[in-house]
């Protein structure tokens, strides 16, 4: 790898599949998100990268195959993040760290190492993840709890009265028939829940991120929208990597 080859970092979720471009000063603007990984593989088939960071939430399998995939028709190497005891300042919490999500892991990292203080860092997306983050950068605990879409989903699946083909506008306000009442129900779920660990936790600066991050700040959420802290502390593994692995 060339010092003037960017790198590819890939974010593999529970619903999308987000690429971005960066170097060791930081992230590019080159990037995109698609729903498979034949998509991913004509997305970044023409740009210039020879090593990849994959931090993912699928499977084993399904990991070995998307890098199976990204090397087919070039030399590349791809990394595979996976959190760990300490990062970065970062202490993980977790008796076995490995068991963490990544891109938690991740989203916490970025955060502690480009924010001074206690931190709360919300991850909204097919799951919403809240975790609180000590001054010290000792991860003190959190929360995961289902997105909106799961839950609507969840009640469509498990009732027998309750079918809602998808969530209406969101909304906190009650509804007036029952898909208002589900998509007004799920979203102030998310929304209440993110919002009283905020409340219990003030000193917290509350940093918030993933595909629904937008709409809670829409509903009235007060924190700081933070778009790219996973992909922000894929990069910085991947640089921290390459420089062990440097002879």
């Amino acid at each position: 790898m060339s010092d003037q080859t960017p790198w590819l970092l890939i974010d593999v979720g529970n619903t999308a599949i987000k690429w971005r471009l960066a170097n060791a000063e930081g992230l590019l603007d080159t990037g995109g998100s698609v729903s498979d990984v034949p998509s991913l593989c004509r997305s970044v088939g023409a740009e210039p990268w020879d090593v990849a960071g994959l931090a993912s939430v699928a499977s084993d399998s399904a990991d070995a195959l998307l890098i199976a995939a990204l090397t087919a028709s070039r030399e590349a190497t791809v990394r595979l993040a996976t959190a760990q005891s300490t990062c970065f300042g970062l202490v993980s919490s977790y008796a076995e760290p490995t068991r963490m999500g990544v891109d938690r892991w991740l989203a916490m990292s970025a955060a502690h190492f480009h924010n001074e203080g206690a931190l709360c860092v919300i991850d909204a997306g097919t799951a919403v993840t809240i975790d609180l983050v000590s001054t010290e950068g000792v991860h003190l605990g959190g929360y995961i709890l289902p997105g909106a879409d799961l839950m609507w989903r969840a009640l469509s699946r498990e009732t027998d009265r309750i079918h809602v083909d998808m969530l209406k506008a969101p909304t906190i306000g009650p509804g007036d028939n029952t898909e208002a009442c589900v998509t007004a129900g799920s979203w102030r779920a998310v929304f209440g829940a993110v919002q009283s660990t905020m409340a219990d936790y003030p000193e917290h600066r509350a940093l918030l991120t993933g595909g629904a991050a937008t709409t809670l700040q829409d509903l009235g959420l007060a924190a700081t929208h933070s778009p790219d802290l996973v992909m922000e502390g894929l990069r910085l593994w991947l640089s921290q990597t390459l420089d062990d692995k440097s002879p």
